[in-house]
């Protein structure tokens, strides 16, 4: 006869096997609590739907980097706006929407901005997780995403949009002064605090009634302490966010596929687009060439070369494109600006005599442009390099200027070559700065430029994409609005 004790040993055995047993016979069997991910869906062919929507999307720089710290061009910020989100984005008139913000408050005296962020919302499924699923987002990561913004191995763009929050220059110059650890006594933004899971205080120096927009900056926006913190896994290989799509896969080509975020845990709406292939070609040329023969659905941003042969009149097609392609004009500008390197130790006597001969017309197919070469020298005793370098650059409204200046200023006498590197050397001459109509307003870029062009940014589209419509936000893809209909595809 069986004890009481020897009972409950075998039930305790028999319970155990079972679990074990249901553990390995299938795999939907993780228990989904309030504040727990779900178990990450695998959607099989069978279960695609039968109005699955692709684009392939051409951008005109590469996309250098999922980190959005490091997002210097504007090809990279039209990119990650589709995986990232900030606490809010702007609508496609400029004006601040919440994103992962539910809601806000803002003390009379204009100082403190209460913020709850919207706790149904998950990061996407991601290797950078334990489990690989996604998890909910917290006011924790907010304050450290803003934090991380200081550190001194990031570039400074984000951390001008904060230099207003108590406690953050000093946050910012301790990290960039004090280069031993040990040594900084500062751990913390002050102006920056958690009350709970879903709220996140943010107190200012000076009110500031652009504060919203300035948070609206893909500079800002919010990512997982994981995926920064995975040295193998992280950002620059698995950029995780909470925005429509993830990133899915980098092709031979070095092209960028991203998937939507159909998950359980993403409960909002998705876009029609399911899928976006992300091209950016070896030439300007090219990317013109694939978008006619079909290969490309939709540029976002168009260069000055394709603005040359296909539009004109600054935003309007040319006859023998209407029936085939849609041009949309949007409200905002692509800003490039051209600097004499000061410290260079090449001679400049000779740069500068010929750069005060430069004129508008030197360059066809730019919109607004100014020159402000008054002070360069004008002297006729001078002997030019064989060769004056620029600091390399992916703009290509910066590219086909300094193409044109080459041809028209400094040949046969000298030549005009891009040097091996981003930044101004001493052996560098020119180098250029690029910005868009958005930041400028807050992130200026330094104003003793000598050649400046601010362009109106076009998007070029097939007839079978529509929903594409004009907006004031350079550096954001409005993708729950665009659909592709693939009955309409003209182009094989």
């Amino acid at each position: 006869m069986m004890t009481h004790s020897k009972l409950r040993l075998f039930l305790s055995i028999l319970l155990i096997s079972f679990l074990f047993y249901s553990c390995g016979t299938t795999s939907d069997t993780v228990e989904v609590v309030r504040d727990s991910p779900r178990e990450i869906q695998q959607v099989t062919d069978e279960e695609e739907s039968d109005e699955f929507q692709q684009i392939t999307m051409g951008v005109i720089e590469p996309v250098t980097n999922f980190n959005p710290l490091f997002a210097r061009n504007l090809s990279t910020k039209q990119v990650l706006s589709l995986i990232y989100e900030g606490l809010f984005t702007l609508n496609e008139d400029g004006e601040v929407e919440p994103a992962m913000a539910s809601g806000y408050e803002i003390s009379d005296d204009g100082l403190e901005y209460k913020i709850t962020l919207d706790r149904d919302i998950f990061y996407h499924d991601s290797p950078v997780f334990t489990a690989g699923v996604g998890r909910r987002i917290h006011a924790r990561d907010v304050k450290w995403a803003f934090e991380r913004t200081a550190k001194l191995d990031v570039p400074t763009m984000a951390s001008d949009l904060l230099m207003n929050v108590r406690g953050y220059e000093n946050y910012y110059l301790e990290q960039h002064t004090i280069f031993d650890p040990e040594k900084r006594v500062l751990d913390e933004v002050r102006g920056i605090s958690v009350e709970d899971a879903s709220t996140v205080r943010i107190n200012l120096y000076e009110p500031d009634p652009d504060f919203l927009h300035k948070l609206a900056s893909p500079y800002l926006f919010i990512y997982p302490r994981e995926s920064a913190e995975q040295s193998r896994t992280g950002l620059p290989q698995y950029p995780v966010g909470t925005g429509p799509y993830r990133f899915g896969q980098l092709t031979e080509d070095n092209n960028y596929v991203l998937t939507r975020f159909d998950s359980d845990n993403n409960q909002r709406a998705t876009p029609s687009v399911n899928r976006i292939d992300v091209i950016h070609s070896v030439s300007e040329t090219e990317l013109f060439q694939d978008f006619i023969s079909g290969e490309i659905d939709y540029i976002p941003e168009i260069g000055p070369q394709i603005k040359t042969q296909a539009v004109r009149d600054g935003s309007e097609l040319q006859e023998s494109y209407r029936n085939s392609f849609q041009l949309t004009a949007h409200n905002s500008n692509r800003i490039t600006a051209f600097y004499i390197n000061r410290n260079s130790v090449v001679s400049k006597n000779w740069l500068l005599n010929r750069l005060k001969n430069v004129s508008e017309n030197d360059f066809s197919g730019f919109s607004e442009i100014n020159i402000l070469t008054e002070s360069f020298s004008d002297t006729t005793d001078t002997t030019p390099q064989s060769t004056y370098f620029v600091a390399f650059t992916d703009d290509p409204y910066a590219r086909k200027m300094l193409s044109a200046l080459n041809s028209a200023h400094f040949q046969p006498d000298s030549e005009l070559l891009f040097f091996d590197i981003r930044i101004p050397t001493r052996r560098t001459s020119i180098y250029t700065n690029s910005t868009d109509s958005f930041h400028q307003q807050w992130i200026s870029i330094p104003d003793n430029y000598w050649l400046r062009t601010d362009n109106r940014m076009l998007s070029f589209h097939h007839n079978h994409i529509s929903g594409i419509t004009s907006h004031t936000v350079p550096w954001k893809i409005f993708i729950s609005n665009i659909q592709a209909d693939e009955s309409e595809r003209t182009v094989e």
